[in-house]
């Protein structure tokens, strides 16, 4: 937490210097430190699309300016360039640090949890590129992986969409505005969770 503090630390005060700032970390080799800075990269990600390491350069790393409407603007309020806050982002993270101790986290290829058991009072959750969105560094076919989790675990698993994948599945909803920068989205992106 306190390498992840200092990254905070660092950022402008301005909302207009937050993209050449982002740009210029994320164009620094990855070093030790790529868990504390990845969640302020991916906050400030333009369009929310996932950023991801290229060896040890990160991808895909585009970021927003601070948008502020037009008279001809649809949309009547500014877009800040993170998203969540700084502040936010810190009560979040904080509260992940607090309440994840004895969890299992991996960053692998996530085909490789299949070839090791997986205890069956664990709880597996999976958050793959939704369908029809813009995808990862990497394809993922969630039927194909869930259909292989189920022949080696009988553990629950829990998978993230943006449709519904079983008749079990429940719409998510977290509340915020709809429509996008522009303001003329009918509706927001739904998110669903499936247990299998």
């Amino acid at each position: 937490m306190d390498v992840f503090d200092q990254f905070l630390s660092e950022l402008p005060t301005d909302n207009h210097d937050f993209k050449a700032h982002m740009s210029a970390l994320s164009a620094l080799p990855v070093g030790e430190h790529e868990a504390e800075l990845y969640p302020l990269l991916q906050a400030c990600s333009f369009g929310g699309k996932q950023i991801w390491l290229n060896g040890k350069r990160w991808a895909n790393a585009c970021f927003r300016d601070f948008w502020q409407p037009t008279a001809t603007s649809i949309r009547r309020s500014p877009a800040n360039p993170m998203q969540p806050s700084p502040t936010e982002l810190r009560r979040r993270i904080g509260i992940l640090a607090q309440h994840m101790k004895g969890a299992n986290c991996l960053n692998t290829d996530i085909m490789a949890i299949l070839s090791c058991p997986i205890p069956n009072d664990s709880v597996v959750y999976v958050d793959p590129p939704y369908q029809d969105t813009t995808g990862y560094a990497f394809g993922f076919d969630v039927t194909s992986f869930i259909r292989k989790f189920r022949d080696v675990s009988e553990a629950p698993l829990f998978v993230s969409e943006g449709v519904p994948l079983n008749s079990e599945a429940v719409m998510l909803d977290f509340g915020g505005a709809k429509g996008g920068i522009s303001g003329a989205r009918k509706g927001k992106h739904q998110e669903w969770i499936s247990r299998f």
